[in-house]
């Protein structure tokens, strides 16, 4: 019995040594998810596309990579517990561990700009929540799915639709699915999109005042296309905004999705069908010419981290709120 204590006690004390020795990358790196070996991996590697390294090899589903703000850490979504939910680990790969003790589904996370927090969506819940980095403190936050935490602190943009529900099946149904904001002090959500449908993927720009997006855009397409059936999906295509809503400007052609800022901010990384597979792009938003990245397999989940670019990991009092509480359901 005292063997076995001490080896345990001896595994804990190394997972903490591992975390405590995490080193972020040196230069800039992006971390993505590939299905190239038959199973769902998660990859990093440079911005040019080059040196691409597979971080997990583990029989498990693993995607939804994303970068803590000091990049010294990734958190992910896996099954290898059975249900997709959230992990960590060290950027290297190493020291992969569960965020949570208790599995319930948890996906499409995203950081606090200080690191301390979590948010996510739970899919089963159509909801998304707040979470303590240790997997403590979960509180609902609102209805809706997909959040992206603001660079600033002060926000979370997310995925919203009074409709969402779940039909024959499991498939999600959704009439009105669109860009929405929550502010972390008041818990007021804004809705400046609201005369728009079938917007996803919402992205921050790294100063916070623009958004980028995944938006079909019904009014775009020929009436006489829509009559003959056309596939309205292979229309969506990449968005960026203000913050408000307002000066909205396509920056790809067509049949493109989830787009990703620069640490800078000069470009946008997204994912397109290209010959059947998804596979991830880049293009500097000066007008530069897209340029594939990827091309075994089917490749997203991008993230794109930079040392030189790297947020301040210190709190922001006037930022952070204090306590969650439910947002009220508005009739």
């Amino acid at each position: 019995m005292k063997l076995i204590v001490s080896a345990l006690s001896a595994l804990f004390v190394l997972g903490i040594l591992s975390a405590a020795l995490a080193k972020a990358p040196a230069t800039a790196k992006i971390v993505f998810t590939s299905t190239r070996t038959g199973n769902s991996e998660i990859y990093v590697m440079n911005p040019d596309g080059s040196e691409q390294v597979n971080l997990t090899q583990h029989r498990a589903a693993d995607r939804e990579p994303i970068w803590s703000p000091t990049g010294e850490q990734i958190l992910f979504v896996s099954d290898r517990s059975g249900t997709g939910d959230l992990y960590l680990m060290n950027a290297d790969g190493a020291n992969v561990r569960k965020v949570f003790r208790k599995v319930v589904g948890r996906e499409s996370p995203t950081w606090s700009p200080d690191g301390k927090q979590l948010a996510y969506h739970r899919f089963n819940k159509l909801a998304i929540y707040v979470a303590s980095k240790d997997g403590r403190n979960e509180e609902k936050l609102a209805d809706g799915l997909w959040p992206t935490w603001s660079p600033d602190g002060a926000e979370i943009a997310f995925v919203g639709d009074e409709a969402f529900a779940f039909g024959a099946g499991g498939v999600l149904n959704a009439a009105n699915p669109r860009i929405q904001f929550i502010n972390l002090q008041t818990h007021v959500e804004d809705d400046p999109f609201i005369r728009k449908n079938l917007m996803f993927a919402p992205a921050w720009s790294p100063n916070s005042t623009k958004i980028a997006f995944s938006w079909i855009d019904l009014d775009a397409i020929p009436v006489e296309d829509l009559i003959a059936g056309v596939d309205a999906a292979k229309t969506e295509t990449i968005y960026l905004a203000n913050r408000d809503g307002s000066e909205l400007d396509k920056i790809v052609e067509a049949h493109t999705h989830s787009p990703v800022w620069a640490p800078r901010g000069d470009a946008i990384i997204y994912t397109k069908w290209a010959r059947g597979t998804q596979q991830l792009f880049k293009i500097d938003l000066d007008g530069g010419i897209p340029k594939q990245l990827t091309r075994r397999g089917n490749n997203y989940d991008a993230d794109w981290f930079d040392p030189a670019y790297a947020l301040p990991v210190s709190p922001q009092p006037h930022l952070l709120t204090t306590a969650w509480g439910e947002i009220k359901i508005r009739d």
